[in-house]
């Protein structure tokens, strides 16, 4: 099992010890998997309805219809209703020291518990159909240590940890109900690799839509994970209300792209936020094996909802395009667009081949700026069209650094500075 950082502890300490006060109102319960899913999926669910301290030992079986209703429409019955305050933990096996595991099973844990902590912490979902967790109602969240091994769409889709108040990306008019999820909410030191996803498939690695309101914000940490074989985006954040870091995630796609869908980008972007609120995108790695597509896009989708003051910094971004792409208007390692203001990309390092490193540009009505991009390294990285692209419109944008540029904005400001990227290959 991964060891947390001792500086993620220090943030994950109170959430996990007002979770432990929780627990100890309630008998620690432990169930023992048997493999046969008549028998396995009424044990769990009868353990977490008791609440407090549930632990998990052996292998289980979910590999039976699934029978609990899910809030979110469109998104089809889980296996076990998680409805209270619970902490659901694995034990390793004496023998062999592997993780308990989860077999097959639609959507295995449903948290629908509003007003309560929730911990599910060192399971092994072993294909799990459309999402391992899904999480409709919560206050005060640990996904962690978790392994997620291969995937199953449902409806051509499927997501590894899915956390949303809405099934389609939220709009002003259409919110969901971001009030359902509030607190400290933790997705860290998991893998999540799904693989199994086709061209016809949607398979992401974590997904929040429309969490937080105004009063009852989040913060959110999504740290640590590993993230294969998606074949849309890896980390796809739609309207988070508080705080958000998304920090030392290595994100890996499959060579396999999704078919175009507005819900899911396409899977045009390997990391994607979106929203009002504050996000940290930081010291991620970041392996694009897409032929369209944008490594990190900090977006604003609608005028009541502007992105401002993201910071993207010191992440690396490999744009591994296949041999022979003719790259399109999404190709790019760092994308800012739509209702973008504030932001800043910095320090981050970009190799491999695209349309362009870095990209800033309008979206339908919205005018995008002041917008700085400050001491990113392109040694390593070859342009079809320009290192640094500023679109039509785009206003007040600082640029720091090398690399060619195209600039068709309003008030640019271009500072050359003579690249550092070697640097990277000696640190």
């Amino acid at each position: 099992m991964k060891r947390i950082p001792i500086t993620l502890w220090l943030v994950i300490l109170p959430a996990i010890a007002t979770l432990s006060f929780a627990a100890r109102t309630a008998a620690q319960t432990v169930v023992v998997g048997t493999g046969n899913p008549d028998i396995d999926v009424p044990a769990v669910q009868a353990a977490v309805d008791q609440g407090g301290d549930v632990v998990l030992k052996g292998h289980f079986s979910f590999d039976r219809s699934p029978t609990i209703p899910t809030a979110p429409a469109g998104e089809p019955p889980a296996m076990v209703l998680v409805s209270k305050a619970v902490a659901i933990s694995g034990a390793r096996d004496d023998d062999d020291g592997e993780l308990t595991s989860i077999q097959a099973g639609q959507i295995p844990f449903y948290v629908e518990a509003p007003g309560a902590h929730v911990s599910i912490q060192g399971l092994r979902f072993i294909r799990p159909k459309k999402d391992a967790v899904l999480v409709y109602a919560v206050s005060g969240l640990v996904i962690a240590s978790c392994k997620i091994e291969g995937a199953v769409p449902v409806n051509h889709g499927s997501a590894g940890i899915a956390i949303e108040t809405s099934f389609n990306p939220p709009t002003p008019t259409n919110p969901g109900t971001p009030e359902n999820v509030s607190g400290t909410l933790f997705i860290v030191n998991n893998v999540i690799d799904v693989a199994g996803g086709t061209a016809l498939d949607h398979t992401l690695g974590v997904l929040m839509f429309s969490v937080g309101v105004p009063g009852a914000q989040v913060d959110v940490h999504i740290s640590g994970n590993t993230i294969r074989n998606t074949t849309a985006r890896s980390i796809n954040l739609w309207q988070i209300d508080g705080r958000t870091h998304i920090e030392r995630n290595v994100t890996t796609t499959s060579t396999i792209l999704g078919p175009a869908n507005v819900a899911f980008g396409r899977g045009t972007d390997v990391i994607h936020v979106t929203g009002t609120g504050s996000y940290l995108v930081a010291g991620n790695s970041v392996h694009s094996r897409w032929a369209a597509a944008t490594g990190i896009r900090v977006q604003g989708q609608a005028a009541e909802w502007p992105i401002k003051g993201a910071v993207v910094v010191d992440n690396d971004i490999n744009m591994d395009a296949p041999e022979g792409t003719v790259f399109d208007a999404n190709s790019a390692a760092i994308d800012v667009r739509g209702n973008a203001q504030d932001n800043i990309i910095q320090n981050n390092r970009i190799r491999g081949r695209a349309r362009a490193a870095l990209v800033v540009a309008n979206q339908t009505s919205e005018v995008t700026k002041n917008n700085h991009f400050i001491l990113n390294r392109l040694a390593h990285f070859e342009a079809s069209f320009a290192d640094v692209f500023v679109g039509p419109r785009v206003m007040d944008t600082l640029i720091v650094g090398p690399g060619t540029v195209d600039d068709q904005g309003v008030g640019t400001a271009v500072v050359p500075v003579p690249d550092r990227g070697d640097a990277k290959d000696n640190r």
